[in-house]
């Protein structure tokens, strides 16, 4: 009775990686978030090129100030889109960004100085003809950012970017461990 065993054949399927992925998520849910906001945050990234090329160019500063950041109050998530410059004189942003993305409406009442009449006949409600009719001007929304969003190349790029993320870290071990990393606070 030589040789009398058993014969063992492994096979894995797509679900050992999805119980690797629970069992992190139950012994380290700090390590799992962090790899979900690294993940949605290279899924961001992809989608910041088409967007800057879909903005409008008329001095570049908003195509410029479009970058991704990780989602505030909803994680893992990422934010893309423009970003507000300090002042409005910083040209890292576009302070402007909501005009130019929902539209607006340009107001160009002119004042009583300019048209000749005084104010106290403002006060009194006498106007001249120009001056009742309103010249408002509507501006249309150009709404790059949402455009872009809901293209289906810019997602299906940005879908591959996720999950290629969560391949790198179940391949590559140095990717895992820093990822893994136990953080001391404080230290």
């Amino acid at each position: 009775m030589r040789g009398a065993g058993v014969e063992v054949e492994l096979k894995f399927e797509e679900s050992w990686e999805q119980f690797q992925m629970g069992f992190l998520q139950g012994s380290n849910p700090r390590a799992y978030k962090r790899l979900l906001v690294i993940a949605a945050m290279n899924a961001g990234r992809t989608m910041q090129k088409p967007m800057q090329a879909a903005a409008p160019k008329r001095t570049g500063r908003l195509g410029r100030s479009i970058s991704t950041k990780a989602g505030r109050y909803q994680q893992p998530s990422a934010t893309v889109g423009p970003r507000p410059g300090g002042t409005r004189g910083d040209s890292s942003g576009a302070w402007y960004r909501y005009f130019v993305t929902s539209g607006h409406k340009v107001r160009g009442v002119k004042t009583s100085g300019s048209m000749g009449i005084s104010w106290g006949q403002v006060a009194a409600g006498i106007m001249t003809p120009k001056q009742s009719a309103s010249s408002s001007k509507i501006v249309a929304a150009r709404p790059f950012v949402t455009s872009t969003a809901k293209r289906v190349d810019v997602q299906q790029k940005a879908i591959g970017a996720f999950w290629d993320t969560m391949a790198k870290f179940m391949n590559d071990e140095v990717f895992r461990k820093r990822i893994t990393k136990f953080k001391r606070k404080g230290r």
